[in-house]
C-alpha cells in the first residue's frame, strides 16, 4: 500500500458479480459504489466474501439485478430498508442508499436526517476510517473515495474513530474495535481507549439494550480467535456488559453456537444458565444451551439423545467421560415392567441407580444393564 492509490484492485471473482451490477446501475444512471469491510480488505489483499453496495439513488434496480446473478431473492432488512439477496452462493451482496444520520441521545440508534446524500457524507457515519473508504463502480472507474484517511491509517496499522463522540453515539463500535485490534493486530489512536472508557464511565455503554449486545457478542465468537478482542474488552471495563466473569481465556471450539456453549460450561450451573438467559437468543439454541449445563452438571446418563450440539458441548468440556456416559439410557422403563415390576417411587429410583453407574462408567453396555437388572431384589 505505498503511496496514494486511485484505483482499488477489485479481485476477479467479485469482479464478476459488481461488473453486471455496474452495468444496472450506470443503465439508471446511479452512482454505485462498494464501502466499507470490502473494501479494507481488498486494499489488504484480505479474502472478503461481504459486498457492501452503496447507491446514491433508488437500490431496488441494483439489487433486482443482484438477485438474478445469483440465483436469489431480494429481502428487505433493517430500520433502514437495506435490501439483502439471499442465495447458496459463497458471497453476501448487501444494496443500500447513501444517507446521513444523527443520533438523538447516547448509545440510541440513529435517524436518518437525508437521503441519496454525496459518499463523502455516507462515509461520515461509518465506525472507523479504516471502513470510511469507497470504490466507485458505475463508471468502471474502481477509485478510491477517502475522505477521512482510512488509506493512511491501514498502511500505520492504526484503528481511528471518526469523531470524538463516536463511541458516546453509539457503544457497540468499543466492541468493533477490540475486534478489529485482535483481527489485524493495529494499535489504537491516540485517545481511542480514554474515549471508550468516557462513554463507559457515563453509562452510555450500560444502556444497549440486550438484542445490541447479542450481536457484539456473535461477532466476537465469529472471529478466527476471539481471545485477544476478549482481552482488550476486559481491560476497558466492556467485558461486564456481556458477563464480568465470561471465562475468555478459553480455548474455544469453531463455531458460533459450539463457542456459546463453551462459555456457558465455563460458568457453571447457575452462571452458565444466567449468562444464556441475559441475552435473546432464538428459542431453540436457547433450550440447547440449557440442555447442555444440565446434561454436564448431572451425575446420570441422558434418558434420551441428546442434540449433536449438546453432546459434542460436554464431551469437550469433560474430555475424561466415559464413552457411554451421554449415550440414551440402557434400561427404559419397558425394561422394568418387561421384569415383572409395577411402576412407583422404587421404580423410578432403580431408573436413576441405573443412569448414575451408566454415567460413572460401571455399566457399559445394554446387555451389562440387563445383567444389572436381573439382580435387583424385588422392589417394596
Amino acid at each position: 500500500m505505498s503511496g496514494r492509490p486511485s484505483r482499488v484492485a477489485v479481485p476477479a471473482a467479485a469482479a464478476k458479480i459488481l461488473t453486471p451490477l455496474a452495468e444496472e446501475a450506470r443503465a439508471h444512471g446511479t452512482p454505485l459504489y462498494a464501502v466499507g469491510g470490502p473494501v479494507r480488505d481488498w486494499l489488504l489483499r484480505r479474502p472478503n466474501f461481504d459486498l457492501d453496495l452503496t447507491v446514491a439513488g433508488d437500490p431496488d434496480p441494483v439489487a433486482a439485478a443482484a438477485a438474478r446473478l445469483l440465483g436469489g431473492r431480494v429481502e428487505v432488512f433493517g430500520r433502514f430498508g437495506t435490501r439483502r439477496i439471499v442465495s447458496k452462493g459463497k458471497y453476501r451482496v448487501d444494496v443500500a442508499t447513501t444517507r446521513a444520520e444523527s443520533y438523538p441521545d447516547p448509545a440510541c440508534l440513529p435517524v436518518i436526517d437525508a437521503v441519496r446524500v454525496p459518499i463523502e457524507v455516507d462515509l461520515f457515519r461509518r465506525d472507523f476510517t479504516i471502513n470510511a473508504l469507497a470504490v466507485r463502480l458505475d463508471d468502471a472507474s474502481s477509485a478510491l473515495t477517502d475522505p477521512y484517511g482510512g488509506l493512511r491509517d491501514l498502511k500505520d496499522r492504526v484503528l481511528r474513530v471518526l469523531h470524538p463522540a463516536s463511541f458516546r453515539d453509539d457503544p457497540t463500535r468499543v466492541f468493533r474495535a477490540a475486534r478489529f485490534l485482535g483481527r489485524f493486530g493495529y494499535r489504537p489512536a491516540n485517545g481511542m481507549i480514554d474515549e471508550a472508557g468516557d462513554a463507559l464511565a457515563a453509562g452510555h455503554a450500560a444502556k444497549l439494550s440486550p438484542h445490541r449486545r447479542l450481536h457484539e457478542l456473535e461477532s466476537l465468537l465469529g472471529e478466527k480467535d476471539p481471545r485477544a478482542a476478549f482481552a482488550l474488552l476486559k481491560a476497558w471495563g466492556y467485558l461486564a456488559l456481556l458477563h464480568p466473569d465470561l471465562p475468555c481465556a478459553l480455548a474455544l471450539p469453531a463455531g458460533v453456537e459450539p463457542r456459546l456453549a463453551a462459555l456457558a460450561l465455563g460458568l457453571g450451573p447457575v452462571e452458565g444458565r444466567a449468562f444464556v438467559d441475559a441475552f435473546p437468543h432464538h428459542h431453540h439454541l436457547r433450550t440447547l444451551l440449557h440442555d447442555a449445563l444440565a446434561l454436564a452438571f448431572s451425575d446420570k446418563s441422558p434418558r434420551t439423545a441428546p442434540e449433536p450440539l449438546v453432546t459434542e458441548a460436554v464431551r469437550r468440556f469433560l474430555p475424561k467421560l466415559p464413552a457411554a456416559a451421554l449415550k440414551p439410557c440402557f434400561l427404559a422403563g419397558s425394561d422394568l415392567i418387561a421384569a415383572g415390576l409395577e411402576p412407583g417411587p422404587a421404580f423410578h429410583a432403580l431408573l436413576d441407580e441405573a443412569a448414575r453407574l451408566q454415567r460413572r462408567g460401571a455399566m457399559k453396555t445394554r446387555a451389562a444393564a440387563l445383567a444389572w437388572l436381573r439382580k435387583q431384589p424385588p422392589l417394596p
